[in-house]
């Protein structure tokens, strides 16, 4: 019988947004009960407590809901032979892997589906009244989200999306900023496609592609306000 007391585990962190990897050996737990893993900024992602190396609680830092999890696992789960996944209860999605290296690396490629991709799956398509506008607005978003260059002044870099059928708009839940991106034409694509980087202002509406439809690019919410 082979026994495995290496694993890693990958955790996209709530503050700055990077998929963070670490290691967790069994032999962590010989003198010490646990063992916090932090990210590159200094936030703690998760830890690994255990009394007698055989059960192990788990609590982890949510990069979907800002909350914290918790998880109980015995040792075969942690050093078994899959890649077992750290949910959010919230919605329902993985926020980061336990397991075999090889495994947890795989799992972490099918988890970087482009936002495109997703909204096909789902189906959303059918819903947006230009869907090849849409998708590749999506696509680039998502590119500059993994490049880091999308986000808010404000320092969130975890946006939410909301997709109607001409436009995408994007919330910041940290200063209420929002971004509005309109996706109904060919001349969206390109305006989009030539921003190497889109930060939401702070406390502020900013119409990011259509400066001429009537409305200035950016106001405050309270303007905003008025004007609706």
């Amino acid at each position: 019988m082979i026994l495995t007391t290496n694993s890693t585990i990958a955790i996209q962190c709530p503050k700055c947004g990077e998929l963070e990897f670490h290691a967790l050996s069994l032999f962590a737990f010989s003198q010490q009960g646990r063992k916090n893993l932090h990210c590159g900024c200094g936030l703690q992602l998760i830890s690994v407590a255990s009394r007698n190396r055989q059960q192990f609680n788990i609590s982890y830092a949510c990069a979907y809901c800002g909350q914290t999890h918790y998880l109980k696992l015995n040792r075969r789960a942690i050093w078994g032979k899959e890649a077992l996944p750290l949910v959010c209860p919230t919605v329902e999605a993985s926020v980061g892997y336990i397991g075999p290296k090889q495994k947890v690396t795989q799992a972490c490629h099918e988890r970087e589906k482009s936002i495109g991709e997703l909204a096909v799956e789902l189906g959303y398509q059918e819903e947006f009244e230009n869907p090849e506008v849409m998708l590749r607005i999506l696509d680039h978003l998502h590119s500059l989200a993994k490049q880091g260059d999308l986000g808010c002044a404000c320092g969130n870099h975890q946006l939410s999306f909301e997709l109607l059928p001409d436009r995408i708009e994007l919330y910041c839940e940290c200063c209420e900023a929002v971004g509005v991106i309109y996706a109904d034409s060919s001349d969206n694509v390109r305006q989009v496609e030539g921003i190497n980087s889109m930060y939401l202002e702070e406390n502020k509406t900013w119409r990011i592609n259509s400066p001429l439809r009537g409305q200035p690019l950016s106001k405050t919410n309270k303007e905003e306000e008025k004007w609706r």
